[in-house]
């Protein structure tokens, strides 16, 4: 099979608990329910990706566990490449997840398990090659994504890094990168500068600290505002698409794969974001990460 997007990054079991409100310090309230999701930055892009048409390969870890098993059987229920995918002699990643139903809002901690041995050896010069399109994110191991990125610029790969989790990028990932996509809290931490989402001025001296390459690309999101794109010397503000959320667990990822698999059609940044946007704003209007990711036919009908 050969696919058009790699992803290499973690798939973890997403364990979720829905509450009317955010409890306080040390308080204990009662949940109104608890339901277990496929998870995970790179698998939620891969389905995201999968589920828009693209062909995808998903390349990363899971354990000899009883969720390792049931994560596998998802992937291949989502009509995704997994040989590149290998177990790990231990515990597969999970995810616990607080969803306030009022706001919509999450609160998660991440216990990478085998995530973090995921290696990117794991990819073959073969898959590389016939690979349009390479996605990674901070939930792996970041010099095995700088190694992966540096050995994929042999190819005509196009490299897209979300630092997310964040932390410190080296100069030379930055340098392997062509797009990055991060939130306005990843941006504050990569240079320093506190941003205000309603003041797009804040976030262009943000981006512009960074000096990027022309040939280089950054995509600023701003939740339900929408999205900042910076390429080359053109920059646009794109709005996001107004619903009604209920989880928004997932929607990033969403946004990423989405616009990967629109890129990978037109090679209009600009216009992939447009899409990316109506993606993740639908993914936000059900539960879960993976499971809420929408067909095309859902986006295209939103437009």
């Amino acid at each position: 099979m050969s696919s058009s997007i790699a992803v290499f990054g973690s798939i973890n079991m997403d364990l979720v608990i829905y509450s009317h409100a955010k409890p306080s310090e040390g308080e204990t309230i009662f949940g109104n329910s608890f339901q277990t999701f496929q998870g995970g930055k790179g698998a939620n892009q891969a389905v995201a990706a999968s589920r828009l048409g693209a062909n995808v390969s998903f390349i990363g870890k899971i354990g000899l566990d009883v969720f390792g098993k049931e994560l596998k059987k998802n992937l291949l229920g989502e009509n995704i490449d997994i040989r590149y995918l290998e177990e790990h002699d231990g515990e597969s990643g999970v995810a616990f997840i607080n969803v306030f139903e009022e706001t919509s809002e999450n609160q998660i901690i991440v216990v990478p398990g085998a995530n973090s041995f995921a290696n990117s050896d794991q990819l073959t010069e073969d898959l590389l090659n016939s690979t349009d399109i390479l996605i990674s994110q901070f939930e792996v191991p970041p010099l095995q994504i700088e190694k992966l990125f540096k050995r994929a610029s042999k190819y005509s790969c196009f490299r897209i890094l979300n630092p997310a989790p964040f932390s410190p990028l080296s100069e030379d990932l930055i340098q392997e990168t062509d797009l990055l996509v991060v939130n306005e809290t990843e941006l504050e931490r990569m240079t320093g500068y506190d941003l205000d989402k309603d003041n797009l001025d804040s976030v262009i001296m943000a981006i512009k600290s960074l000096s990027l390459k022309e040939s280089q690309a950054l995509v600023v999101t701003l939740g339900a505002k929408g999205a900042y794109v910076q390429k080359g010397k053109k920059d646009e503000f794109i709005e996001g698409l107004k619903v009604k959320a209920i989880d928004t667990t997932g929607s990033g990822d969403c946004f990423i794969g989405a616009l990967a698999t629109n890129y990978l059609e037109q090679e209009d940044l600009f216009r992939a974001v447009s899409f990316a946007n109506k993606a993740a704003a639908i993914s936000t209007t059900r539960k879960g990460a993976s499971d809420s990711m929408p067909s095309k036919d859902e986006v295209v009908n939103s437009l």
